[in-house]
């Protein structure tokens, strides 16, 4: 084997330029290596100072300066063609290394034949990213670098490396029999840089070499330092030449993201890093609709970060099987597992025992097979029930008739009426219903109700010896609450607001009415979010929300007050948490849960829930004539009044039962679940789900070749007309 040049160039990033070299020297065996620095004229002056410091220091430390800034290509040909007789390990000033990285890099360039390139996997790295790929991402868990870097080189050996399209530049081991054959980046096309390692591998492969991935090394990239920020322009120029050079190059890289070769390795780490860690692990169990409950979901898994591990269990072919995904950092990972219940519920036991589950928390059964109400009991712990809806109560989530209107529980035909808009499985009755639900609901150590109405309300037909209620911890956001103001001038029209994601039990038809019998009016009624069809023109639309941007969407349509036309008694609302926070005026419903969570609140108006569009019409008259809200009714405080509301359950309590536990996923585990892999955690609209058909019927050969005369800016347009969503993400689906 040859010696080595670690070659880093650098221009800017003086914090991660100090920090990458520190990680190098305190890593790298400088008996067969050497740091060659090539500074391309930085402007930070510190920079410079620090690394001619450095050469002087360190006789394995050769510094190169360049005259004047000649960009990343020339600076990095520079290093390169430093020492003509040793490989190159191309690094950008921007990683951190730990371990025998070189050693396992260097190692696996002289076990394979015919390598030019071998790039390590990182938090960073496109189809090299761990752990969610072609992402950037934080480190796992909040790991150091050594830590994952120690499980990779553990747990994978230099055998372990996937045959990939092109290697990614950040970290990319170069033997010099390979540079000698294929030359250095091209100068010329590629100029200050961006596309030039691409090109390379581009020429390598036609040259008859290998460009590897290998999965026994880890590194960390900060990405966007080293050589500054102007990269959109240049993106698209590489792209385009890329394109011209090589017209199959994006295809194969697209081919490369859907089959995802490297997919079992990242399950293995993050299956393997889960079990290690010293800390309490909890398995939520949800249904695959979305909406609050799986808010709350990723609301727990974002505030116990730091503290606790989660994975989601969610329902995949109703009754039959499930998906199996994790969380790190509050955010659910891109990757999980499947599993058919029926045949492979001891693999999934197996699994989750040896990861260290200690505590399973149902949020919903819907579309679950019955066997995994069965999980805690096998995994020998204990489970929670949190209380999202009113599914378990007769199959009807909302308790709402046929006309998507709130059946009083004392109304004659409860369940009948009920049963005319969610109907039961054949041959089961309300009754049959309810007493198979008793199992789940009796067992639970907690069953925890988001409101004192919603626990009210299921006690009319469930004994619940344990039961509490936590209001969900998104309301701690900002307490206590702004106080609200009125803001509605003379000199424009009322701006009422109504969000998320309407249904007919949710008031969309109500909103649509109110909105055409008040047209002419001063009055404008918005809706941030989405209805279950699309309203009359009159409502204006504004479509769906991330989260993290809803209350900069609130700000900009700066309403006058925000209303909740429900139509069934809701057990908490987030939109009305997002109108408290935001400091809003409101006006709600006399049911469900906000009646207690707006008591003792300012501007926070109570109206009969089953108001007629006309008697709406009236109210919203009655505020433009009055140019102000009626006063606010005080409810009484028996009414109101949580009884059972625990306000730091989930500050001090929620994880006080789950117990921390170090666990280790056996080989056999492993290797059983191969083919159980399976992307996860993206829903598809319409339009890239025929973007993603439209990629399929393009791979057959005779429709590729037709493609590839289309420029590459051209079939670009396309697909942003269809989608924003990065095209890996579409084409893993």
């Amino acid at each position: 084997m040859r010696e080595v040049d670690v070659v880093i160039p650098v221009y800017d990033g003086y914090e991660e330029t100090r920090s990458c070299l520190e990680s190098v020297l305190e890593s790298v065996d400088f008996s067969w290596a050497q740091l060659v620095l090539v500074n391309d004229c930085s402007p930070n002056p510190e920079i410079t100072r620090y690394l001619r410091a450095l050469s002087d220091e360190h006789s394995s430390v050769t510094l190169l300066e360049n005259a004047e800034n000649l960009g990343f290509v020339a600076t990095a040909n520079r290093g390169m063609s430093h020492s003509p007789q040793r490989d190159v390990l191309l690094l950008n000033s921007d990683v951190e290394v730990a371990g025998d990285w070189l050693t396992r890099l260097r190692e696996a360039a002289y076990q394979h034949q015919k390598v030019a390139s071998i790039t390590p996997f990182s938090n960073n790295a496109t189809i090299c990213s761990f752990p969610n790929f072609c992402k950037d991402n934080q480190l796992l868990f909040g790991l150091s670098v050594g830590e994952l870097d120690d499980f990779f080189a553990e747990n994978f050996t230099a055998d372990d490396v996937i045959p990939v399209p092109t290697g990614v530049g950040f970290c990319m081991y170069m033997p010099r029999e390979g540079l000698d054959k294929i030359g250095y980046f091209d100068l010329e096309t590629f100029g200050k840089g961006y596309g030039e390692e691409n090109d390379w591998c581009q020429r390598a492969l036609k040259a008859g070499w290998k460009n590897l991935h290998l999965a026994n090394c880890f590194v960390y990239h900060k990405g966007g330092v080293s050589f500054g920020t102007e990269h959109n322009p240049r993106i698209t120029r590489a792209q385009d030449i890329l394109d011209q050079k090589y017209p199959q190059y994006h295809a194969d890289i697209q081919k490369f993201i859907a089959a995802d070769a490297g997919r079992e390795f990242r399950m293995q780490a993050i299956l393997g890093l889960f079990a290690l860690q010293h800390r309490p692990k909890v398995l939520l169990v949800t249904h695959k609709l979305g909406g609050g409950a799986q808010q709350h979901v990723d609301e727990l898994a974002s505030q116990y970060q730091d503290e606790a591990l989660f994975l989601q269990i969610t329902p995949d072919k109703d009754g039959e099987s499930i998906t199996l995904t994790g969380f790190d950092g509050g955010q659910r990972l891109m990757d999980g597992l499947y599993f058919d219940v029926g045949t492979e519920y001891d693999a999934l036991l197996k699994l989750l025992r040896e990861l260290g589950i200690g505590r399973v928390h149902f949020h919903h059964t819907m579309g679950l097979h019955p066997r995994l109400w069965l999980l805690a009991d096998d995994l020998d712990c204990g489970y929670d029930l949190t209380i999202h809806d009113y599914y378990l109560i007769n199959g009807n989530p909302t308790l709402t008739d046929d006309n998507a209107r709130y059946v009083s529980e004392a109304a004659p035909e409860f369940d009948e009426r009920c049963a005319g808009h969610y109907p039961l499985p054949p041959e089961v009755t309300a009754d049959h219903w309810r007493n198979s639900q008793k199992l789940l609901v009796e067992g639970a150590d907690r069953v925890i109700f988001p409101s004192d109405d919603c626990c009210l309300r299921f006690r009319k037909f469930f004994d619940v010896e344990n039961a509490l209620v936590a209001w969900h911890p998104d309301y701690l956001l900002s307490q206590p609450y702004p106080e609200p103001h009125w803001q509605f001038p003379e000199d424009r029209p009322l701006k009422v607001l109504v969000m998320g994601a309407l249904s007919r039990e949710k008031g969309a038809d109500e909103l649509e009415g109110v909105a055409l019998a008040m047209q002419g009016q001063a009055i404008e009624f918005h809706l941030l979010g989405y209805a279950y069809r699309a309203l009359a023109k009159n409502v204006v639309t504004h479509g769906p929300y991330d989260n993290s941007d809803v209350y900069s969407l609130v700000e900009a349509i700066n309403p006058d007050v925000v209303w909740f036309p429900a139509q069934w008694p809701e057990t908490y609302s987030y939109t009305l948490s997002i109108a408290m926070h935001a400091g809003k005026p409101v006006v709600v419903p006399d049911i469900g849960a906000f009646v207690e969570r707006v008591q003792g609140r300012a501007l926070s108006v109570l109206c009969p829930w089953d108001k007629s569009v006309a008697d709406w019409a009236g109210f919203w008259g009655a505020v433009l004539t009055d140019k102000t809200l009626p006063e606010a009714i005080d409810v009484p405080a028996g009414e109101a009044t949580p009884v059972l509301l625990d306000r730091d359950f989930y500050r001090s309590s929620y994880l006080q039962a789950v117990p921390a536990r170090i666990a280790r996923v056996s080989a056999e585990t492993l290797q059983a679940l191969v083919n159980n892999y399976k992307a996860n955690g993206i829903t598809l609209s319409f339009r890239e789900r025929l973007l993603n058909r439209i990629w399929r019927f393009c791979q057959s050969p005779l429709i590729a070749w037709f493609v590839s005369f289309v420029p590459f800016r051209v079939q670009q347009a396309l697909k942003r007309r269809l989608s924003a969503r990065p095209i890996h993400d579409i084409v893993r689906r």
